[in-house]
């Protein structure tokens, strides 16, 4: 009898163990590495507000001012995307609705504009100003993705891009249409590093 008893105590404590056990085994999750290469961090560049009129246009200059020949910061094109503000701080847009607005992936060296003509928008009667801001988005290469070594010496390379300004160079001009420039503006006051994006 005290056998028997024994025998069903240490059953179900063998079962408890066993329950416990898988519960255990079950609840735990599985861990992944982080991947080796991070998002790139985007950045923006944001303008002041200008002002233009009709027989007038707004063009907003980006270049990518690395050189080809730098190995020390990642390879590959810069995704910029340049867009036009209105006073309201929304996207201008065309009359079709569509926004006013280019996206170019820059090489090294290699430069892009965007053009805003006035005389493309309707204007209200009377004297009138399109009050217009210019937005650049940089997103660099991905950090991580370099060539092989080569050699026994080859040049160390960075595991991040430049400050966005010692990479990408921008400026807005407003020039008559007759092609005479009226003013530009150089090294914006504004430059602001974003979170990486949401993955979809």
């Amino acid at each position: 009898m005290k056998t028997k008893r024994t025998l069903t105590i240490a059953t179900v404590l063998v079962a408890l163990a066993t329950f416990t056990t898988l519960a255990v085994l079950r609840g735990t999750r599985q861990v992944h590495a982080q991947d080796q290469v991070p998002p790139p961090t985007n950045d923006r560049i944001s303008f002041g507000m200008v002002g233009i009129t009709q027989g007038q246009t707004l063009r907003v200059n980006v270049s990518n001012v690395l050189a080809v020949s730098d190995s020390g910061f990642p390879p590959g094109p810069t995704r910029v995307a340049i867009i036009i503000i209105n006073s309201h701080g929304d996207p201008f847009r065309h009359r079709d609705g569509s926004l006013v607005r280019r996206v170019v992936m820059l090489e090294r060296g290699e430069s892009a504009f965007l053009d805003l003509n006035a005389d493309d928008f309707q204007f209200p009667p009377g004297p009138s100003r399109l009050q217009l801001r210019a937005v650049v988005n940089v997103t660099p290469p991905p950090i991580g993705e370099f060539p092989p070594p080569v050699g026994d010496n080859p040049p160390p390379i960075g595991d991040n891009p430049p400050p966005v300004n010692d990479r990408i160079v921008t400026s807005v001009e407003v020039f008559n249409n007759n092609g005479r420039t009226v003013f530009a503006l150089a090294a914006p006051a504004s430059i602001r590093t974003l979170p990486p994006p949401i993955p979809d």
